[in-house]
């Protein structure tokens, strides 16, 4: 275990769109979301701004997946995930693709054809902002990205985008390895096995529900991917189960912290 403190940076940003960030478990026509941006997503996000290289969507121009991380100026920086201020999930609604000719009675499209394709069911988070959450061991680093990020727009999920707050000083948080006393509140994804309460208000859809995440992406040979997968919730307020190592401080007069088990797999320490 590493026991260096931890500095993490909150970036937060206002929506212009609704928030789709594809399940990794979706189908062709179930378009699921997470109730927030997974580490991954977070990640290319950031590379978009702060890479040298634009990135353009598309499956066929045999790029290799952003990661803020690989960028010189910001190895050792990894992105934990963006997280959503007053939001909720939308109700389940119809996506049709123009110039697609659907056909109810075939059996389910697949990739690639344009002929027996069914209506996509879709879902897609709707929010206030989001709130971007950086960590480093080194905090020069993440002042830096700060400075460079702030006041940006950038592409986000699918066909989205995010404008991030211009401020003067960087938002940090400084914390310490520890145990939880279970009253720390996770700024960031929390593995399932590590929650210690539930949210004190009523559920609606998306709220508290166990999601497999990516959270950390490599490139293999063939320009595929490969993910690691991590069953994890999230949700504003939600506790530590006393014991759980994690990295622990303060923020805003409340005890926060960051799953020491999230860090490892994000920044790749658990491999």
């Amino acid at each position: 275990m590493n026991n260096d403190r931890l500095f993490v940076l909150l970036v937060r940003g206002t929506l212009f769109t609704p928030l789709m960030a594809r399940n990794a478990l979706k189908s062709n026509v179930t378009w699921c979301s997470y109730p927030f941006l997974p580490p991954t997503g977070a990640s290319g996000c950031l590379a978009e701004l702060l890479g040298e290289t634009r990135w353009y969507e598309g499956n066929s121009l045999g790029l290799d997946a952003r990661r803020l991380e690989r960028l010189p100026a910001y190895q050792g920086v990894f992105a934990l995930g963006a997280y959503p201020i007053q939001w909720q999930m939308s109700r389940r609604h119809f996506r049709a693709h123009l110039g697609s000719i659907f056909n109810y009675e075939a059996a389910i499209w697949s990739a690639g054809q344009n002929e027996g394709k069914k209506l996509a069911v879709v879902e897609e988070l709707l929010a206030d902002g989001l709130v971007l959450v950086v960590a480093s061991h080194e905090r020069a680093k993440l002042s830096a990205l700060h400075g460079a990020v702030r006041g940006r727009v950038a592409p986000l999920a699918k066909k989205g985008s995010i404008q991030l707050e211009y401020l003067s000083q960087p938002e940090l948080l400084d914390l310490q390895p520890n145990n939880a006393t279970g009253q720390e509140e996770t700024v960031a994804l929390m593995p399932a096995a590590e929650m210690g309460s539930l949210p004190q208000r009523r559920f609606l859809p998306g709220q508290a529900l166990v999601h497999y995440v990516p959270v950390r992406s490599r490139p293999l040979a063939n320009k595929q991917m490969e993910w690691d997968i991590m069953s994890s919730v999230w949700d504003e307020g939600l506790k530590f189960r006393q014991g759980v190592p994690i990295f622990a401080g303060t923020a805003g007069g409340r005890n926060v912290g960051v799953s020491h088990q999230l860090w490892d797999w994000v920044s790749g320490s658990a491999a």
